[in-house]
């Protein structure tokens, strides 16, 4: 059967003339090889499923299934990865399943669904009614929002993101330099924040000198430029999150915590990021604002400079960091504290990552903190 396919379809493709076509029959035509492709990716997902299953790729001696894939098919080891977890996922989601096969879903459409499913098996009719209805971003931004509304332990989620941050770079065939990476959301829109100021100051510039470039090489350029000479202009990050999940520490479902720019978030990075003087965070109770923190608000500079000099190095007695510290609440904001010295210190990153993503606690009094492991039995 696949035999007398193929040969059909080489035959198609080999006596195809578009130019012959008017436009509303090789529109026709497109929509009916959009199908066919759809189909064929289908099967071939799922073929590539029994291959793993039934270990048949160890016989050619390849690393991995994703490695046979991608040498049978001509894709990157990454893309044949996708597939294959894509494949497996759909067998736990009759619908989705169903779906693919009857050509109805594009790779790209169910390796969306199946993840956002997979997380709230009940959002599964919501989100195949979504792929029919909108874009690939509209269906990704809706299963975005169902996987983060399905996260269990909001810290959990917070300490995965942060620590599956990544960057690596790479020369291209062509002689370009590539690079690649991926933050947890508060540091993506730091990045994103002070990016962006580059590219528009580059782009004003450029109008203004009579040149016309794609606004993609402005933000090359933008890259290059916030490297070598840092922030153009102060950067500002926006929370938009609502009141009692801020209070509670997570969300439920209709809640929202959103970071512009980037997207849904854990409440625990909200929180964390009160402590920054370059956010602004906007409480809602319902479809109203009910407050916004300024920017401004956070350490005022007296308390910035008292600090500075009775934390030189990193608060916690075991770390002598003197680079990068940041200025912490040991009590947060919302759960009462206030910003003082008394309420306040300066710790390094790492500790300060240890404080808001793994659930280490503050000991101690004003001026002698220290830094505790969750479970330590007896802390100093």
């Amino acid at each position: 059967m696949f035999a007398q396919v193929l040969s059909t379809l080489k035959d198609v493709s080999q006596e195809l003339e578009p130019g012959a076509l008017d436009g509303k029959r090789a529109e026709s035509l497109f929509r009916d090889a959009a199908r066919a492709e759809r189909l064929c990716t289908s099967i071939k997902a799922r073929l590539a499923r029994r291959v793993e299953e039934t270990n048949a790729w160890r016989a050619s001696g390849h690393r991995s299934a994703a490695h046979w894939v991608a040498e049978a098919t001509g894709e990157t080891v990454g893309a044949a990865g996708r597939t294959l977890e894509t494949a497996r996922a759909i067998e736990q989601l009759p619908d989705t399943d169903a779906a693919f096969r009857s050509g109805k879903l594009s790779a790209t459409q169910a390796a969306e669904i199946a993840s956002a499913a997979l997380a709230d098996p009940g959002s599964e009719p919501e989100l195949l009614e979504a792929a029919d209805a909108t874009s690939i971003k509209g269906l990704r931004d809706r299963c975005r929002q169902v996987r983060a509304g399905a996260e269990a332990d909001d810290r959990a989620w917070a300490r995965r993101l942060h620590e599956g941050r990544r960057a690596h770079d790479w020369d291209d065939p062509e002689g370009f330099y590539r690079f690649d990476g991926r933050m947890a959301p508060d540091a993506g829109a730091r990045f994103r924040s002070a990016w962006h100021a580059h590219i528009d100051r580059i782009f004003r510039e450029a109008r203004r000198a009579g040149r016309h470039e794609p606004r993609a090489a402005y933000a090359a350029d933008a890259l290059v430029a916030l490297a070598c000479e840092g922030p153009c202009k102060p950067v500002e990050v926006r929370v938009t999150v609502d009141s009692a999940a801020l209070a509670r520490g997570h969300t439920e479902p209709g809640e929202r915590c959103d970071v512009t720019g980037i997207g849904p978030a854990p409440v625990t990075t909200a929180r964390a990021l009160l402590d920054d003087a370059s956010v602004a965070v906007l409480v809602r109770d319902g479809d109203d604002v009910t407050a916004v923190s300024s920017p401004k608000r956070t350490i005022p500079i007296k308390l910035r400079r008292a600090l500075e000099a009775r934390y030189p190095t990193c608060g916690v007695k075991s770390c002598a960091n003197d680079q990068f510290l940041q200025i912490d609440h040991v009590v947060a904001l919302e759960d009462g504290g206030r910003t003082e010295i008394a309420n306040a210190w300066r710790i390094c990153p790492h500790h300060h990552d240890l404080k808001t993503y793994c659930g280490w606690r503050v000991v101690g009094e004003p001026g002698n903190w220290d830094l505790v492991p969750p479970d330590d039995p007896d802390p100093p």
